[in-house]
């Protein structure tokens, strides 16, 4: 089965802001992978978090996440049963909305993930589907790195967070997160980052007109879109 669909996704989650890298991987296996350094580094890295993990499996300990905090950086690690969603964080990530996004990635792909080998794998390589990937073969600053990303992207993340905060006052985050997911996916569309402003406004929109109640819905839309006048869409 392929696992073009997760790889997309996983992909994706590059361009919230404030992500230098990502790496999904299950065992020694690394589906996807675009991390700001070497690929020796990164294989390296995978294996110190896969002996971590080990280690907690053998005293019966559940985690669900790691989250790192390095001179460079953070190291924010979130997990569904074997496969492990990596992210390198700078300052200026979101390190909740990250784990929100990875875990409702995670869970929309755990069946294909399921399937998925745990043993070294070929390299993978992205589907063909318009997406910019930032090939990184050397070492380089992360202020270069996402300098370069943040001109690829409109500003989905900083909208999503400004849902995220409407919807706050009337569901839980887990909620929240579940519900923009979900109305991405019935709208068909296969990368928020990539639409125009207006359409993002839209996304956001209908969003909170699935509030059921009608006042509270109004009130919502409104919050919401007085929120977007300060991201200049």
């Amino acid at each position: 089965m392929s696992l073009n669909p997760v790889i997309t996704s996983a992909a994706s989650l590059q361009r919230l802001e404030g992500v230098a890298g990502v790496m999904l991987f299950k065992g020694r296996n690394t589906i996807h992978r675009q991390m700001p350094f070497s690929d020796t580094r990164a294989d390296n890295l995978r294996e110190i978090i896969t002996q971590m993990l080990e280690g907690y499996r053998q005293v019966r300990r559940n985690i669900h996440q790691i989250y790192l905090e390095l001179d460079g950086g953070v190291l924010l690690a979130v997990l569904n049963d074997e496969a492990v969603m990596l992210f390198f964080l700078t300052s200026r990530a979101d390190p909740d909305l990250a784990a929100s996004a990875a875990s409702v990635m995670l869970n929309d792909h755990a069946a294909l993930l399921k399937t998925a080998s745990a043993e070294e794998q070929p390299a993978p390589k992205l589907p063909e589907d318009g997406i910019e990937e930032l090939v990184v073969t050397s070492p380089r600053a992360l202020s270069q790195l996402t300098d370069k990303a943040e001109t690829t992207v409109n500003q989905w993340g900083a909208v999503r967070q400004c849902v995220e905060g409407v919807l706050g006052k009337v569901m839980g985050r887990a909620q929240a997160a579940n519900l923009i997911q979900r109305t991405i996916t019935e709208a068909k569309i296969s990368d928020p980052y990539r639409l125009t402003s207006t359409a993002v406004r839209k996304l956001a929109a209908s969003v909170i007109e699935q509030v059921p109640n009608t006042s509270k819905r109004r009130q919502l839309l409104g919050e919401l879109e007085a929120s977007l006048e300060h991201l200049d869409l």
